[in-house]
């Protein structure tokens, strides 16, 4: 796969694998944990069961976006994990490429949302990673079902949901990702509730922080 989970401080997160890195959102991080140095945490990761890590990594710092703002609608809800010892590709671990900075998304473009979150509304928490396929929404859309709610979409955010069935991101996919093509697109963020045929969910749009993390990531 090409997630993992991640315990920080007293937290259980999901990463994304992106090259020696790994992305998560920072609304999922404890508080502050800006450049922190954080020993004694741990990344897991090489199987789907997440019970059954392949190999395990010392977090030794955690930046968390320095604009990240969850009053306003969680904008720039980015973070970059670095880990003591590499990632290293393998039969089941991978890791999936960042877009171009330029990258566009037209609506209802197939996009591919994975994790281990709830099957659904109170439902139950899996132990294999689950995925499905749902659509790019389209961007007004998205700004006026939640604008009715006083919530803001920027361009720094991307919505997708499946607008019949009732499938998607749910509690506990926070931080992991959405890709389309391939190419890591979204992180999950936020939503008015799991997997909504009606609100999309919200995701961190990776394309406006690929100066960011590159500059970080060093």
């Amino acid at each position: 796969p090409i997630q993992l989970f991640a315990q920080v401080a007293v937290m259980k997160i999901i990463l994304t694998l992106v090259s020696l890195l790994a992305l998560t959102r920072a609304g999922v991080l404890p508080k502050p944990f800006q450049g922190r140095i954080v020993n004694g945490n741990n990344a897991q990761l090489g199987e789907i069961p997440y019970q059954n890590p392949q190999s395990i990594h010392e977090v030794i710092k955690v930046i968390v976006h320095e604009r990240y703002n969850p009053s306003d609608s969680w904008r720039n809800d980015i973070a970059l994990l670095k880990v003591k010892e590499v990632f290293i590709e393998s039969e089941v671990v991978s890791f999936v490429p960042l877009p171009s900075p330029n990258q566009e998304v037209p609506s209802n473009s197939v996009a591919v949302v994975s994790g281990w979150g709830r099957l659904m509304e109170g439902g139950n928490t899996p132990t294999i990673l689950q995925k499905t396929t749902i659509v790019i929404a389209d961007q007004d859309y998205c700004e006026q079902k939640y604008g009715w709610h006083n919530l803001n979409i920027y361009e720094s955010h991307i919505c997708a949901y499946d607008p019949i069935e009732e499938s998607g991101s749910c509690h506990g996919d926070s931080g992991g990702p959405l890709t389309v093509d391939g190419k890591l697109t979204g992180l999950v963020s936020w939503a008015m509730g799991c997997a909504s045929t009606e609100y999309p969910t919200v995701y961190t749009r990776v394309s406006e922080y690929i100066y960011w993390i590159n500059a970080n990531a060093l």
